[in-house]
């Protein structure tokens, strides 16, 4: 799917999945340092045992933990995550149980 995302150098089209919307959360998290996203030390956030997307890695247990990302985030506000603002986050497409497409560029 492709989509447009916060950048290093401003908004980008990309072509996403949730194993690489993972990993560009922790990019922008990091300040776009691949180094601090395998240093990181966050142990406590919801994304942190995908985010080098290295590995064996579960699909289903990924899209759990993109949600609960998205419901720390807006405080526990469960009906805030459906509403939320932040359209350029690459995890915006995968904050519910099914995939929002409606955010989807066709290029």
């Amino acid at each position: 799917m492709k989509v447009q995302i916060l950048g290093r150098k401003g908004p980008k089209v990309v072509n996403i999945n949730r194993r690489r919307a993972i990993r560009e959360r922790c990019m922008i998290c990091s300040n776009w340092s691949p180094k601090e996203v395998s240093e990181c030390g966050h142990v406590n956030c919801p994304i942190y045992p995908y985010r080098t997307g290295q590995g064996k890695q579960d699909a289903v247990e990924r899209g759990r933990a993109i949600r609960a990302y998205c419901l720390w985030c807006m405080c526990d506000q469960s009906h805030e995550v459906r509403l939320c603002p932040s359209k350029d986050c690459p995890l915006f497409p995968y904050r519910q149980s099914a995939v929002d497409r409606t955010v989807e560029i066709d290029r």
